[in-house]
């Protein structure tokens, strides 16, 4: 897969699995899996309380993008079901895809950013506040840089500038590490890194 910015009008509009929302694919490496792939980002606008699909063995992140929030209901096997509340904004949360799982809205709907991924893929995963400086990471296969805010500029041999709302695609080729900055104050990137485990 190369290395590729995706803007919003790329996204891929695709029914929930359980038929109960929508889903917009943002990129998605296919694979053997029981899932039919690899990895996949994408933004969920949950509008109703209800079950979430499942992914069997599959990790799964959720991220809180706007809206007052929900609670999870994660009821993983072998566990006691556990009720999460996601209301704050930029914070990820780490379950998993196989599990049982059901939301209630706390008032209103939700906009989410989610990374779903096989479980042979460790997902590490960092909040970037910028604000002009640069952060150095570490080597990975392939990395995900969402912009929430502002504009990034992703060093990987070549300038990628990436603005709010988009989503840069980094493969990893010449065992380059990417380098990120903000062009401008205030920005915000949501940075995934997909390892074999």
């Amino acid at each position: 897969m190369p290395t590729r910015i995706i803007p919003p009008a790329q996204h891929r509009l695709m029914p929930w699995r359980n038929g109960g929302g929508r889903t917009a694919e943002i990129a998605v490496e296919p694979g053997d899996t029981p899932c039919g792939f690899l990895w996949r980002l994408s933004l969920a606008e949950v509008e109703t309380d209800g079950p979430f699909s499942t992914f069997p063995g599959c990790g799964r992140t959720i991220m809180l993008l706007s809206g007052r929030g929900m609670d999870l209901t994660i009821a993983e096997p072998g566990a006691l079901p556990r009720t999460v509340r996601l209301d704050r904004p930029h914070e990820p949360f780490d379950f998993d895809g196989e599990a049982a799982t059901s939301c209630k809205l706390i008032a209103g709907p939700v906009r989410d950013l989610n990374i779903i991924a096989d479980r042979s893929l460790q997902i590490d995963h960092r909040v970037v506040a910028l604000d002009d400086a640069d952060a150095m990471l570490e080597p990975a296969p392939v990395w995900l840089f969402y912009v929430l805010r502002g504009t990034a500029v992703i060093d990987i041999g070549r300038h990628l500038a990436v603005t709010e709302g988009e989503t840069a695609v980094v493969t990893d080729q010449d065992d380059r590490v990417p380098h990120l900055r903000g062009a401008e104050a205030d920005s915000l990137v949501y940075a995934v890194a997909l390892r074999p485990r």
